[in-house]
């Protein structure tokens, strides 16, 4: 029995199967990973995999995707039965920890409190200053662990999907506004409008700095090969009010027909006439590609005419997540 540092690509495989195992909840079906989300880990597991060489090599030249992933597994007789996973926030000082998972049989031995304890050491030793993790609203016990070591709750996501049957009609864009192409790393333009609407409360614990846009060349090459093999069609857009960036939004299918479509938009939350349009838009750009897979939508709670619009289009809440983070 050992907690040992993450060591990839080696646990890839391992790590795969025992994620897929560690979030079902069959008292909270909702909660679970569905089968075609399984698809989406599978396939980056086996790019990560392809990719590994190459990314081996820009960890030597560049200091910045050495903490491309970070963490630590519990092992016992040569079985991974639990992991903590964190990443840097671009090149900032903010961490954030995206996996904590304990198979079922290994629970109730506190091996989650073990994990995030000497996660949270590393990141100190790192030179980390924040660090922030979501949590399922319901999921009781992890909401108290995570309090228990610090965490505050500063916020909360609602994560949307929906798996139409026709594309919704067109809708117009409101007059006052202009609709623009976005270069996929016009970091300044998404800089901007992040700096301009995210609210004290969140940037506290999620401060809007320049190194959580502004992507290293080296990172630009591995998204832009990664995003080749998952055979992914992209489009942004940008939102204006005069000379003023007011939204922000992102969608992404798979041409492959596995797997889900994902969308994500910023709006300011004056805009609110620009969120229909904006999910429309999107919605009918995903099924023009793959009308097949369902689409997936987080919006961040302080948003809340995004999250109108798409209740609208007839998205329904899958599951809400509160956000935590610690000041170090």
């Amino acid at each position: 029995m050992t907690i040992r540092a993450l060591n990839l690509p080696k646990d890839l495989v391992p790590l795969e199967q025992m994620l897929i195992r560690t979030f079902q909840y069959p008292e909270n079906p909702e909660w679970s990973i569905q089968a075609d989300e399984e698809e989406d880990i599978s396939r980056e597991i086996k790019i990560l995999r392809r990719m590994w060489p190459l990314i081996r090599v820009m960890q030597v030249i560049s200091p910045q995707m050495r903490d491309l992933f970070r963490g630590f597994v519990w092992e016992e007789e040569g079985q991974i039965g639990g992991v903590v996973i964190a990443q840097r926030r671009g090149t900032t000082s903010t961490w954030m920890i995206g996996t904590v998972g304990v198979l079922p049989e290994f629970r109730r031995r506190g091996l989650a409190r073990k994990l995030l304890t000497r996660m949270l050491d590393d990141l100190r030793a790192r030179g980390a200053t924040r660090i922030g993790l979501g949590v399922i609203e319901k999921n009781v016990p992890a909401y108290s662990l995570y309090k228990s070591l610090g965490f505050d709750h500063f916020g909360s996501l609602i994560e949307y999907h929906h798996k139409p049957e026709h594309a919704p009609d067109v809708i117009s864009l409101p007059g006052e506004y202009r609709e623009g192409t976005m270069a996929r790393f016009d970091w300044k333009s998404r800089y901007e409008l992040e700096k301009r609407i995210t609210p004290e409360s969140i940037t506290r614990y999620d401060p809007v700095e320049i190194g959580r846009f502004r992507t290293p060349l080296p990172a630009r090459l591995l998204g832009l090969l990664m995003d080749c093999l998952r055979r992914l069609k992209q489009g942004r857009y940008l939102y204006r009010s005069g000379e003023i960036i007011v939204g922000q939004l992102v969608h992404r299918t798979s041409k492959s027909g596995k797997g889900t479509s994902s969308i994500s938009a910023r709006l300011d939350p004056a805009c609110t006439e620009l969120a229909s349009y904006m999910l429309v838009k999107a919605v009918r750009a995903v099924l023009a590609i793959n009308p097949k897979l369902r689409i997936q939508f987080t919006v961040s709670s302080w948003m809340p005419a995004l999250s109108e619009a798409a209740e609208e289009l007839g998205f329904t809440v899958r599951v809400r997540h509160h956000l935590l983070g610690l000041i170090l």
